[in-house]
């Protein structure tokens, strides 16, 4: 596919601009929030004796996560393949 992409030299056309061209980076970013870091905040307590209090945390941290991506209709597996 190609696009032709007409722009000024305004400032807002240059900000969106940088939102297409970094995008795809964007997506990935938000791919590893969701899909990985709770792995490995999950692992990083396991290297100490943990409480099931810090366990329940991630676990709601992840849930609010999950509930703002929703909220803002950001689907990861709709953006990466």
């Amino acid at each position: 596919m190609k696009t032709i992409i007409e722009y000024s030299e305004s400032e807002e056309d240059q900000m969106a601009l940088k939102r297409v061209m970094k995008s795809t980076d964007m997506a990935s970013l938000l791919f590893e929030i969701q899909k990985n870091m709770k792995k490995r905040v999950s692992h990083m307590l396991d290297a100490y004796p943990a409480t099931d209090a810090e366990y329940e945390l991630l676990d709601n941290v992840w849930e609010r996560i999950n509930e703002e991506f929703e909220s803002h209709g950001i689907y990861i597996d709709d953006l990466i393949n």
